[in-house]
Order: structure tokens, then sequence, then C-alpha cells
């Protein structure tokens, strides 16, 4: 019986040792906690947005607008995902602050004449093969009303159809100017 403890004592160790594991911090930090991904409804932000970006590329990226009530308004991006160079794929991770061009207010303000918080999920489009896509997820709250919708367009953006998502996307691309912010290779 003594045995089988030092041989299951031993297996542990073993085990435990060649596991990944993940930190824990002892203490609740509320602004580190504020920058993670958590879904925008449930956080008690008076005003909140967040933009899903993948625009065929092995990096995901999202833009967050946010405004509690004693404080001014905050964008932030996240940039994630695999970068390869080739040989070796590795972890990619970014975190920086974002202001839209023409300012917070102005930006709040076009977003409420974009609906957001009425608009549905947009039917599918058809991905050709070799034809860039992006995918767009959009989550937003205001006060105690919460949407969450998706849509798909080709990338770039290339249509003369002026839907409200095409919309959208055009206002996202042209305030942040994507192009810059985000160097894709070609």
């Amino acid at each position: 019986m003594k045995l089988l403890l030092i041989i299951l004592t031993f297996i542990m160790i073993l085990t435990s040792c060649s596991a990944g594991y993940e930190v824990v911090n002892p203490y609740k930090n509320l602004g580190y906690s504020g920058d993670r991904l958590f879904p925008i409804k449930t956080n008690h932000s008076e005003f909140s947005l967040r933009i899903w970006i993948s625009n065929s590329t092995s990096i995901d990226r999202v833009i967050s607008i946010s405004k509690d009530k004693d404080e001014d308004y905050q964008g932030s991006v996240i940039e994630f995902g695999k970068l390869f160079n080739g040989k070796v794929y590795t972890d990619y991770y970014k975190n920086f602050d974002i202001k839209p061009k023409d300012g917070f207010s102005t930006f709040k303000q076009q977003v409420d004449s974009l609906n957001l918080l009425n608009l549905k999920t947009k039917q599918d489009i058809e991905i050709v093969y070799d034809q860039p896509f992006s995918t767009y997820v959009i989550e937003i709250k205001e006060d105690n009303s919460f949407n969450t919708f998706r849509f798909n367009t080709y990338y770039p953006y290339e249509t003369e159809q002026e839907d409200i998502y095409s919309k959208i996307e055009k206002y996202i691309t042209n305030e942040f100017d994507i192009q810059k912010l985000f160097k894709f290779k070609k």
C-alpha cells in the first residue's frame, strides 16, 4: 500500500510539472479585469460598443469604445492570434488606445444614426475560394438595451450596393483609418 502511494505521488509530481498552468492573481484588479473580453452585456457602463473584426488574416481585432457614468469615453484595440514567419507560428497579442478621427461625441452621434441597437444578423454572403472576406460582430449596449449581430463582406470593401451593413463597414474603416492602423501584408 505504501509503495502504491509513493508511485501515485511520483506520477502526480511528474504530470504536474509537465502540464501547462494558468497563473491566478490572488486579488481582483478592477482596471485589469475591465480590459478582458467579457461580453459587454454584463458590464456596468453607460455605453459600450465592441466591434470584432476578422479580415481573412490570422490576427483578429477588437475595437472597444465605452463610457462610464463618472468617466469620459475610452477606446482601445486588442489584436490577438497567430503570426507565421514561414516556418513557425507564434502567439500574438497587442493592446493599445484608440480615438475616432472625429472625436468620441461625433462618433456616438453617428453610431446612434446607424441604429445598431435594432439591427439583426445579415444573411451570409457566398464565400468564393481565394476571395478575401471580412467578418464583423458588433456588440452594443446603451443603458439597459443590448444588441449583437454579425455580417460578412468581401475584403477590402469594394461594393457599389449601399446597405446598412456596408455603411457600417465603411464608417468603421474610415473613422479608425483601418488601412493604416492594421498593416496587412498583400
